[in-house]
This record gives C-alpha cells, structure tokens and sequence, in this order.
C-alpha cells in the first residue's frame, strides 16, 4: 500500500514495515505525511496478522524533522490554530507509543527534531552507525516539546538538558551511551541485526507480547501497595487460564514447540 509520502509493506510471518518515502525533502515530516502516518497506524491496528511493526525510511535520512514549508505555514497561524496543528503530532507519537505489537526503529540515516520522537515512541532501535542525530529546535527558536515526554523517558532528564539546550549533532556511540538507540551496525549488517531481532520476538507469544504492552503502562511509576499487587496477581491469573497460556506451559511440559512458533515456520 503506497499513499504520498508513506507506504506500508507485508513481509513473512507478519511483519509490517512502514516506511517514510519522500526521500528528496529526507522523509522530513509535513501535515499530509503525519495524516498518512496515523491512518496507517488505525489501520495496521486492526490487522489480526500483524506481529511486529518496522518504521524506517528510504534513502540515506530515517526523517530530517519537520518539513520547512509546514514550519512556514504554522508561523501565520494563531494560538489556538498552532496547538490544533501540532496535535497532529502528538497524536501520532501517542499512537505509535501504545502500538499494541511490538515496534522497531529501524534508522536507515540521520535524524534530527520530530524524528528522534518517533524513534523514542518505538520498544526497539537499530542504527546505521554513521547516522548522525540532533534535537535542532532550540536553534530555531523553539523547543522539543511534543517528543520531549518520549525522548526524556528514554534518555533521562540529565542527557535530554545538555542536548535540548545547546542543539549539538552527535553520533551512534554517543546515542549509544544516553540509551537513545539499541544497536548501531554498518550498513551491510543491519538487515541481519533487524532479522536477528525479528526472529527473537516471533519466538514470544503474540498475545503475551501484546499484554506485556499494556501492563507496563499500568504499572510504571505507581507505588508498590495492596492494589497494584492484586492488579499483578489478577493479570497473571489471566494469562495462565488464557489459551494461548494454557497452549505455552502444555508445549513447555511436552517439550515441544508452541503453536505460534509453528505458525512462524
């Protein structure tokens, strides 16, 4: 499926890829692409044969921030007018936050701005290691507002004042050393990286995978009290005497594959 500034591909054993393809701006992010972006992610949603979703972009830009004609157009809009533009974005993030499969960043080359959100939205992150990274706006006036609450979750508080407020461009080891990425590989090596992580998470079951998701929102930063641990006991209770719980600790005992990993083969 190709629409104007995205499309979506199916590869084996439901794997999604969604990939940014407006390579001549480098897959910087306008209106009409966020729009395409968040109905893809409605629709990706509901497919029951989605395993995990890849985000990635073509050419040698994984999204160079947002677009400058968009940054033109939202300079002659008024208050209200500017905060109804950029919940497009947030709205976005949020979407690809509580994606309920598990998510990849697969970063093809530099990013900068809006970009590291989307990045920092994902469970996963695998770069090309010349990928250079920058969180540009404070040099532009503005500032990271919509990703910050993604890129502070991943990188701390420390780290995202030092980059927010000089607006420096830094490469993979140093991504590496605040946790903004996962890996960095050459170029040559990364499909094999993303396959290596690919095949890891087909091994965990799909609803558990999806439950997981969900249970860490409920639990992060909640104290530990009477009511969380019965919210802790009741969700286990739940899985075991699910099918698909029932089917792993079968497959466990008779030391045979589960289905899903059957289904994978």
């Amino acid at each position: 499926m190709t629409k104007r500034f995205i499309k979506i591909e199916k590869k084996d054993n439901g794997i999604f890829e969604l990939i940014f393809n407006n390579s001549q701006a480098r897959n910087a992010l306008n209106k009409i692409m966020l729009e395409e972006i968040s109905e893809s992610l409605d629709e990706l949603k509901l497919n029951k044969k989605l395993r995990i979703l890849i985000i990635t972009g073509v050419g040698k830009t994984f999204s160079a921030g947002a677009d400058l004609d968009w940054m033109k157009s939202a300079k002659n809009l008024s208050l209200e007018e500017n905060k109804k533009d950029a919940l497009y974005f947030s709205e976005m993030l949020k979407k690809i936050d509580e994606f309920s499969k598990p998510t990849l960043a697969l970063i093809n080359g530099h990013v900068f701005g809006g970009g590291l959100g989307i990045v920092s939205a994902c469970d996963f992150s695998l770069a090309e290691e010349n990928a250079k990274f920058c969180f540009s706006e404070v040099r532009l006036g503005l500032i990271p507002a919509m990703i910050g609450p993604y890129v502070v979750r991943s990188i701390g508080l420390a780290n995202s004042r030092k980059l927010f407020l000089t607006g420096k461009v830094f490469d993979t080891k140093h991504a590496l050393k605040i946790n903004l990425i996962d890996e960095a590989l050459p170029l040559s090596r990364l499909k094999d990286k993303k396959e290596e992580l690919v095949n890891e998470l087909l091994m965990g079951a799909p609803k558990a995978q999806e439950e997981i998701k969900s249970f860490l929102f409920g639990i992060t930063n909640k104290d530990i009290n009477e009511s969380l641990i019965n919210k802790t006991s009741q969700t286990i209770a739940n899985i075991r005497t699910s099918s698909e719980g029932q089917e792993g600790i079968d497959a466990f005992l008779n030391k045979r594959k589960p289905s899903w990993q059957n289904d994978n083969s």
